[in-house]
């Protein structure tokens, strides 16, 4: 999943003094080192995918953005205008590409829907 970072090496220390510390005869405080490094390994994984998540999310709306040629103040009417215009060039009856087309169209889709998820 990426590089071994200070963030993900400390509970990987706390698990292995833990195990250490069980095999030298404190079995409790080793197991409960062991459980606390776990819930830190499992807190860091899930605190990191998600940004990482965030971060395509963020990718895909610029793409969208500057498919369409609008910045991130214009509504959904500038949105559809822009599209409008786009797909008319662009449109496979009218000479163009499906492709352009439909990566078009995903890019509107996207960008409403962002729109959207803002408004609530």
């Amino acid at each position: 999943m990426g590089n071994l970072t200070i963030e993900r090496l400390l509970p990987i220390i706390m698990g292995v003094a833990g195990t250490f510390m069980m095999l030298r005869g404190s079995f409790f405080l080793g197991l409960v080192a062991i459980c606390v490094a776990v819930a830190w390994h499992r807190g860091t994984q899930k605190r990191l995918l998600g940004s990482q998540k965030q971060q395509s999310e963020n990718i895909a709306t610029e793409k969208a953005r500057f498919l369409l040629g609008v910045s991130r103040f214009d509504n959904a009417a500038r949105i559809r205008e822009r599209h409008r215009a786009l797909i008319t060039q662009n449109h496979p009856d009218t000479g163009g590409s499906e492709n352009r087309a439909r990566e078009l169209n995903e890019a509107r889709d996207h960008l409403l829907h962002e729109l959207e998820k803002q408004s609530r």
